[in-house]
């Protein structure tokens, strides 16, 4: 589909009324695939589990496809991803060796980087922001690649004209009443098992469904009766709903020594098992005090559970553990409801939603700048977070002071 979409040059680039060569044989001929594309994904924009539930009769069928997806994703982001996970690659060392690379390309163009930093203030009138230790930068562009309802928050307009004020209010109400997707939950463990006993059993990077049952309406219907009734909720009643949510769920797991060896000890293994889950349970957890307890119970439901079938040898190998949750994510990166991607399908979607206008998802209100990243365009994921990258630098480059 990105190949089809954004096969050719940046028209951005060109004179469209001189470069005829261009014209002819490369926009024209890919004007076609271009419209039937955009035809295929807006015929299949409706939620993936109403499209499910036309072709499969079977509800516990159809759970366990969708239920590793968030709520209401559309049909063709969620029918892409099966044919994008198995063109999945990992760079050997890690994924951290893709921040390396970054890193050195940057340096390479004389870029410079201020790790640990945090922008406090955007001054959208003088432009330059104040970081955390009141450091002031100015800027001739700016491209936020980081959590839009921060931009607004944090953005003082100054003596900008009447026009501009008004769209940023605007823009600005829409992002605050709207919140982020799902959240995820991810365990790390390390395990005295040698690769090969892991190896025997299954891929470096696959779902587990533990159960052909499915979720149901655990994790929607009621956990949603469940959190807006939390007051009356006693806490057996939600531990209760937890160990049943854990038990039908699909865990994504990932064994990174099975994809480059060099990355364990000898007869190590390292083990991470994730699952999507909503941010503002763990929010309501820990303002309720069980935060600690809540995560233990899911570490060890989660160990129990892969015991049981998966890897009967994994409980008693278990030598360290630790786990990373919803609250955790926001805090460590200000992504607003611990949003791994982007905005809720569940509302409305204060973005851009319609790949055919994907080049304005880089556009603010604000002259001289732009945004990128997970939150400028729904549905999100990593190639389209490189891709508003990439527009928002074009751009930049072409010295485009504001989106007409």
């Amino acid at each position: 589909m990105l190949n089809v979409l954004y096969g050719i040059e940046n028209p951005l680039f060109k004179d469209l009324k001189r470069d005829r060569k261009y014209v002819l044989k490369t926009l024209l001929p890919w004007l076609p695939k271009f419209l039937l594309t955009i035809g295929r994904i807006n015929r299949l924009n409706k939620p993936f589990e109403d499209y499910l539930e036309k072709i499969i009769k079977e509800r516990s069928l159809r759970d366990i496809i969708s239920q590793h997806f968030f709520k209401n994703t559309p049909t063709f982001f969620a029918l892409s991803y099966f044919t994008l996970y198995l063109d999945y690659f990992y760079p050997k060392g890690g994924v951290g060796k893709l921040i390396d690379g970054m890193v050195d390309k940057i340096k390479e163009f004389k870029g410079e980087l201020l790790p640990n930093t945090m922008i406090l203030e955007i001054d959208a009138e003088n432009h330059y922001v104040v970081d955390d230790k009141n450091q002031k930068y100015q800027y001739n562009n700016l491209i936020w690649a980081a959590d839009l309802k921060t931009l607004y928050k944090i953005t003082k307009l100054g003596n900008l004209s009447s026009k501009i004020q008004e769209k940023f209010t605007n823009s600005a109400k829409s992002m605050m009443q709207n919140k982020g997707g799902e959240s995820v939950f991810s365990l790390f463990l390390e395990v005295d098992l040698p690769l090969c006993y892991f190896e025997n059993i299954a891929h470096g990077h696959f779902f587990y469904t533990n159960s052909k049952q499915g979720l149901g309406d655990i994790h929607r219907g009621e956990l949603k009766n469940m959190l807006e009734q939390w007051e009356k909720v006693e806490k057996e009643t939600v531990f209760d709903w937890l160990s049943r949510y854990l038990k039908f769920n699909t865990y994504e797991i990932s064994i990174p020594g099975l994809k480059d060896s060099t990355l364990v000890p000898k007869d190590k293994t390292g083990f991470i098992i994730s699952f999507i889950i909503d941010y503002e349970l763990f929010k309501k957890v820990e303002e309720s005090g069980w935060g600690v307890e809540f995560k233990e119970k899911i570490e060890t439901t989660i160990i129990d559970i892969l015991s049981e079938n998966a890897y009967p040898a994994l409980k008693e190998k278990v030598e360290k553990r630790f786990s990373y949750t919803p609250i955790d994510v926001k805090n460590r990166i200000l992504s607003s409801d611990g949003a791994i991607v982007g905005w809720s399908f569940e509302g409305e979607i204060p973005v851009v939603h319609k790949i055919q206008r994907s080049d304005k998802s880089v556009c603010t209100p604000l002259p001289n700048i732009f945004q990128a990243g997970q939150w400028a365009y729904s549905p999100a994921g990593v190639p389209m977070a490189i891709l508003t990258g990439k527009l928002a630098s074009d751009r930049v480059i072409l010295k485009t002071t504001q989106c007409l």
